[in-house]
C-alpha cells in the first residue's frame, strides 16, 4: 500500500498460517494443530477496532481465517480498518493453534503481536472453543473472542471478552466481560464479568457489558432467563443474580423474577444487599393476582433493613412498608496516642521552682486579707 502521505516508501501487512498437520504434543494432554504469524510494515494497529468488532467476528479475519479464498473481500476490509498505514510504526508475532484433549475439548487460538518503537505495546488476540463432550453431539459450547493490551509505557494492560454462538443443552449462553489495571502513577484494578451492581458508578471510560446470561425460549409461550455478574475492584467485591419467568397460554400470562445484589466496600467496612422477587398472573393484560417483596439490608454501623411487600388480588390489594435501624452507629474518633515515655518523663519531672521552694514554705497557708 501506497503511503497516505505520498511520501516515499510502502506499507504491508502478511499473514502466514499452516494447518492440517498432524497435532505435536506439547504435554499434560496439550497439542498444537497450526501455526502462523503476522507482519505488518509500517502499520499500527487501531485497538478501538478491535474492541468494537469483537461481536461481529472481526478476530476471525486475523487468527487463522477460514476459507481465504472466498472471504478475501471481508478479510482485506478487517485487516484495512485494524492494522491502517502508519509510517514508522512496526507490528509483528507469532500465531498458534492450541488444543487440549482427544479429541480436543478446548481449543485456543491465540496471537502475540508487538508494536514498536516507543510506545511499545503487545496486543494478544485469542479465541477460545469448548465442545463437550464431542463435536458431533456437543452439549456444551462455548466460544469466546478476547483482546488483551499491554501498554509497557503507561503501565497499563486491559482485557475484553465477549461470548457468541455459545449454548448449554438448550440455553442460549451470553455475556461480557472487562479488566482494566494501571501499575503506574496512579495504581487501579477493576474486573467486571457481566457488568456492576447497581449502587456502583462504573469507572469513567469503562466498557458496557452485557450480563452473563442463560436463556430457555420457546417462542412467547415460555421463556425463562438466568442471569449474574460478578465484578472486583481494589475497594469492593460485587455479586449478583436474577432469574425471570415468562409463560403464556389461553390468554393466561405468569410473569416472576427473583433476584439479588450485593456490594462489599472494604475500606471502610460496609455492604447492601438488595432482595426482590415478585410473581405476577394475568388474563389479556389485566392483572388479577401478585405478590411482590422488595428489601434491602445494609450496615454494620448501623444495620439498617428496610423494604415493601404488596399482595393485590383483583381490585384488592393490601402493602405493608418496613424501615429498622439497629446497632450502634459509627463510633466517635479515638484520640490521638500519646508516647508512654513522655507521659513518665511529665508524671515524675519536679519544676524548678517547686524544688526551691522549703517543704515548710510550701506547706504555710496564705494570709487572710480583710476588707
Amino acid at each position: 500500500t501506497r503511503m497516505p502521505d505520498g511520501s516515499k516508501g510502502f506499507s504491508l501487512v502478511v499473514i502466514i498460517s499452516a494447518q492440517g498437520f498432524a497435532p505435536i504434543q506439547l504435554g499434560f494432554g496439550f497439542t498444537l494443530t497450526g501455526v502462523g504469524g503476522l507482519l505488518g510494515v509500517n502499520r499500527t494497529v487501531m485497538v478501538d477496532v478491535l474492541r468494537s468488532g469483537l461481536k461481529n467476528g472481526t478476530l476471525g479475519s486475523i487468527l487463522f481465517p477460514a476459507d481465504p479464498i472466498r472471504n478475501a473481500p471481508q478479510i482485506v476490509s478487517d485487516l484495512r480498518a485494524v492494522f491502517p498505514p502508519v509510517k514508522n510504526r512496526y507490528v509483528f508475532g507469532p500465531m498458534a493453534i492450541i488444543g487440549w484433549g482427544t479429541p480436543a475439548i478446548l481449543t485456543l487460538e491465540i496471537a502475540l503481536i508487538l508494536e514498536i518503537p516507543e510506545p511499545i505495546r503487545l496486543i494478544i488476540l485469542g479465541r477460545l472453543k469448548a465442545i463437550l463432550p464431542e463435536e458431533r453431539r456437543a452439549l456444551i459450547r462455548v466460544r469466546m473472542d478476547s483482546i488483551g493490551i499491554i501498554d509497557f509505557n503507561k503501565g497499563e494492560v486491559s482485557l475484553d471478552a465477549t461470548l457468541y454462538d455459545s449454548r448449554i443443552l438448550e440455553f442460549t449462553l451470553t455475556g461480557d466481560m472487562a479488566l482494566r489495571a494501571n501499575w503506574g502513577g496512579k495504581p487501579n484494578f477493576v474486573l467486571a464479568i457481566g457488568g456492576f451492581n447497581p449502587r456502583f458508578p462504573a469507572p469513567a471510560g469503562f466498557p458496557r457489558l452485557e450480563r452473563l446470561a442463560l436463556g430457555l425460549s420457546s417462542g412467547d409461550a415460555l421463556r425463562l432467563r438466568c442471569e449474574a455478574y460478578l465484578a472486583l475492584t481494589s475497594n469492593t467485591v460485587q455479586f449478583g443474580a436474577r432469574l425471570d419467568l415468562h409463560a403464556a397460554g389461553g390468554g393466561f400470562t405468569v410473569d416472576g423474577y427473583l433476584g439479588i445484589d450485593a456490594l462489599f466496600h472494604f475500606a471502610p467496612f460496609e455492604f447492601a444487599v438488595d432482595i426482590g422477587a415478585g410473581v405476577a398472573l394475568r388474563y389479556h393484560g389485566h392483572l388479577l393476582m401478585g405478590i411482590f417483596l422488595e428489601g434491602m439490608l445494609s450496615g454494620p454501623t448501623p444495620w439498617h433493613v428496610r423494604g415493601k411487600a404488596s399482595f393485590k388480588v383483583l381490585f384488592f390489594k393490601v402493602s405493608v412498608d418496613f424501615d429498622h435501624r439497629f446497632g450502634r452507629d459509627e463510633p466517635a474518633a479515638l484520640p490521638e496516642a500519646v508516647s508512654k515515655k513522655a507521659m513518665c518523663s511529665a508524671r515524675f519531672t519536679v519544676p524548678p521552682s517547686a524544688s526551691a521552694t522549703p517543704m515548710a514554705t510550701a506547706l504555710t497557708p496564705a494570709p487572710r486579707i480583710s476588707t
